[in-house]
């Protein structure tokens, strides 16, 4: 048998020799074997024959606990290879927390509660074509329907961004008798067999026997991709792995990702009529809309329009101020307009030599105004706390702080709280969801800042639902720039469109291949590895390197071969969600 060692910088494979009282052992089982004198875990990741018995080969000690399957071994293999990194990685999220003996008898649904199907025909389309494809499904709406679709083919996997989404939809589906299995607690429900098996990013990974169609939800959500090398990303795996059955693959999201679109291709996305009601109203104010230009105050001036949001006493505001993670926007002192790159029209920073740069495209330009040609620039830099003083002053009642590292209480009515997009999560129901400075995601130096703008408004969206005076504020230094009106009148047929045709003239992913890589010191120059036909730009940090190929294959080959010469260590992650 051929092992992957579960030790720590180790990858590379390992033969053992099965001995006869381990008939149990099987690819995809966790053993006990004995490597370079110690005692370790490792996974049984093939069958391998020599023509030869001379080899002396070390025995595998002992059979630990059952593991991924053998379909899931190889999905493991392709995506190690897909994302340049571990496969020691990759099988670990594919394993139970717990040591597993032996696989029980299948569940059944058989108690399943009669009732009628409720159906639309866009997702029976999709599912009943044999790769399936995109269902653009309103943020509002129940997804019933579209989970009826797919269990209704048999053996069915639901992937959510999120455990809690994915636990509603469990308690939801086990009311109507169906046999549900968690992820991933219920690991060994799941590779016993149950009608659905639902989870977060890592229940792709699921061993499922006799799986007939997978269901990603919320495909934007960029919760659906592993933040750690290798960053495998949920929507991807759960392609291959239908690809690889022969099942259909559902993806779907009130605005899908350009990727998802570019896989599907336009004859397999579906639109849903749009409705009253899909889409809550979302008003764009600018701060200095109403004042004449010697009136214009410093930066952080909350709108009038916000204002008499905030003071209407009877209503829930959840206002979001994004500080951690983001780009530093420019400005100009003299016109007050967002700096912004003259080649792809994204917000742009300064590097250390004085220059305007735009990490979009790459593009540098002197630091002056494209609007008034003023050289005198400003940094656009707000806390959550300073603005929640101001909030607290304009709206005369108590506001409270809410960020991913706090531990208040967010569960009362009729409350103004401030804080980063954790907030979204966090507070049950809102009547009003303001953004502070959208401008500071729509106009990010990013190359997908328009879906990651997309994907907070979603959230927002979701926190709304069930609020007869939901509204939507989106404050702005530039209402008047043209891309807010997608946001005014949303039609998501259009701006993907608009996307992947951007995508395509600028040669971003999915119609190139790109990666951020980290070494473990400055040694490394690109200038020596030309022949991997990999393109190499510098950032800020000299041992960070953004990697660009025409294709992900091109990019595979290339990042595999410089990990063959190069003697230095280096992390890869392919398709970063934040850094380009």
């Amino acid at each position: 048998m051929r092992v992957v060692p579960d030790v720590s910088g180790v990858n590379k494979v390992f033969d053992y020799l099965v001995p006869e009282t381990l008939k149990n052992v099987k690819v995809g089982s966790v053993v006990r074997v004995e490597l370079h004198g110690r005692r370790v875990d490792a996974w049984v990741v093939s069958e391998v024959e020599y023509p030869s018995s001379d080899i002396n080969f070390k025995e595998v000690l002992s059979f630990l606990s059952e593991g991924p399957s053998e379909e899931v071994v190889q999905l493991s293999q392709w995506a190690a290879e897909r994302f340049c990194g571990s496969l020691r990685a990759v099988l670990s999220s594919a394993s139970p927390a717990l040591r597993i003996k032996k696989l029980g008898a299948r569940h059944g649904g058989a108690s399943r509660k009669s009732g009628q199907r409720s159906v639309v025909d866009e997702a029976e389309e999709l599912f009943h074509n044999k790769r399936g494809g995109v269902l653009v499904w309103p943020a509002p709406r129940p997804l019933r329907p579209v989970l009826e679709s797919g269990i209704s083919r048999g053996r069915t996997l639901v992937v959510t961004p999120s455990v809690g989404f994915a636990r509603t939809i469990a308690q939801a589906l086990r009311r109507e008798g169906l046999s549900v299995a968690l992820m991933p607690d219920d690991w060994q429900r799941a590779a016993e067999g149950v009608d659905v098996v639902v989870g977060a990013r890592s229940a792709v990974w699921a061993s499922i026997p006799e799986l007939k169609s997978i269901i990603v939800l919320d495909e934007h959500d960029e919760r659906l991709q592993d933040e750690r090398s290798p960053t495998w990303h949920a929507r991807d795996v759960a392609i291959e792995r239908a690809r690889a059955l022969g099942i259909p693959c559902v993806l779907v999201s009130p605005l899908p990702t350009v990727s998802a679109t570019h896989w599907a291709g336009a004859e397999a996305v579906r639109f849903v009529e749009q409705v009253a009601g899909d889409w809550p109203p979302i008003e764009v104010v600018d701060p200095y809309s109403d004042l004449g230009d010697e009136e214009k105050p410093q930066f952080g001036l909350l709108s009038s329009r916000l204002i008499e949001v905030l003071r209407d006493k009877t209503q829930t505001v959840v206002c979001i101020l994004n500080t951690k993670g983001r780009s530093r926007l420019l400005s100009c002192k003299a016109c007050k307009a967002i700096i912004r790159c003259e080649n792809c029209d994204a917000a742009v920073i300064q590097n250390e030599e004085g220059l305007l740069e735009c990490n979009r495209c790459g593009v540098h330009r002197p630091s002056t105004c494209q609007s008034c040609s003023s050289n005198a620039l400003a940094l656009l830099r707000k806390g959550v706390a300073k603005m929640r003083d101001e909030i607290e002053k304009a709206a005369l009642r108590q506001v409270v702080e809410l960020s991913a590292d706090t531990t208040i209480a967010a569960n009362a009515s009729s409350l103004v709280y401030i804080g980063t997009e954790a907030a979204l999560h966090r507070v049950s129901s809102a009547d009003v969801v303001v953004f502070l400075d959208f401008d500071n995601e729509l106009f990010a130096p990013t190359y997908r800042a328009g879906e990651q703008a997309w994907t907070l408004l979603i959230h927002a969206i979701r926190l709304l639902k069930g609020s007869s005076r939901a509204l939507i504020v989106l404050q702005s230094q530039d209402a008047s720039n043209p891309q807010y009106s997608d946001f005014v009148e949303p039609e998501p047929r259009q701006f993907i469109e608009r996307e992947q045709n951007k995508r395509k003239a600028m040669q971003l992913p999915p119609y190139a291949a790109m990666a951020r890589m980290v070494f473990a010191d400055s040694s490394f120059n690109p200038a020596d590895w030309a022949h991997c036909n990999l393109s190499f730009s510098a950032s800020a940090k000299p041992t960070e390197f953004l990697v660009r190929a025409a294709n992900n294959e091109l990019l595979t080959q290339g990042i595999k071969q410089l990990r063959g010469e190069f003697s230095g260590r280096f992390r890869c992650y392919v398709d970063p969600m934040r850094y380009a």
